[in-house]
C-alpha cells in the first residue's frame, strides 16, 4: 500500500503542468548563431585532436562532403582550425544503503564509461577558441562494430549540427 501512494506522488509530480511546461521549453530553444568568423570563413585545417583515427576519417570525409569550406593543409593558410577529439569520461559512483531492521550498511558503485567527441574551431591567427560542441555518444554494447558505426554516427551528427548552425541567420 505504501508503495502505491509512492507511486501515486511521483507520477504527479511528474504529470504537474509546472513540470511539463518546463521540459516543453527545452524544445522551443532556437539555435543560436555562430561568431561571424566562421561562417565567413572560406579555408579551414581540420586537426585531430587525439583519440580515435575511425573518429577523425569519418569527420573529414562528411566536412570534405559539405563543400562549404576549403580544407587546406597547414593551419597558417587557414582561417579556422577545426579540431576533433576522442576523450571517454571514465568514473564511478558510490553510495550506500542502510536496512534499518537488521541495522546493515551496504556500499554500492557502479562504474560509468561516457566517450565523447569533441568539437573545437579556434580562430587560425588568433589561435583562441571560438566554439566547441560535445557530442556524448552513449556506450554501444556489444561487437566492436557497433561501438565503430556509433562513433561514425557521432563523427557525422557534429558536422550536421555546425552545418545547421551556420546556416542560422544573425
Amino acid at each position: 500500500m505504501r508503495n502505491l501512494a509512492v507511486l501515486l506522488v511521483v507520477t504527479s509530480i511528474l504529470l504537474s503542468p509546472s513540470l511539463a511546461g518546463a521540459r516543453d521549453k527545452e524544445k522551443d530553444v532556437t539555435v543560436a548563431p555562430l561568431p561571424a568568423v566562421i561562417v565567413n570563413a572560406k579555408k579551414v585545417f581540420l586537426s585531430n585532436g587525439g583519440g580515435s583515427s575511425l573518429a577523425y576519417d569519418a569527420f573529414y570525409l562528411k566536412m570534405k562532403e559539405w563543400n562549404k569550406y576549403k580544407i587546406v593543409g597547414s593551419p597558417e593558410e587557414s582561417d579556422l582550425i577545426v579540431e576533433l577529439s576522442y576523450r571517454v569520461g571514465d568514473s564511478t559512483r558510490v553510495w550506500n544503503s542502510t536496512n534499518t531492521y537488521y541495522i546493515t550498511t551496504q556500499v554500492h558503485s557502479k562504474q560509468t564509461i561516457d566517450p565523447q567527441l569533441i568539437l573545437t574551431i579556434f580562430d587560425a591567427k588568433m589561435k583562441n577558441a571560438l566554439w566547441s560542441e560535445t557530442d556524448r555518444q552513449g556506450f554501444a554494447k556489444g561487437r566492436e562494430k557497433n561501438r565503430e558505426k556509433e562513433t561514425v554516427n557521432s563523427a557525422q551528427r557534429l558536422v550536421d549540427d555546425l552545418k545547421t548552425r551556420v546556416n542560422v541567420t544573425h
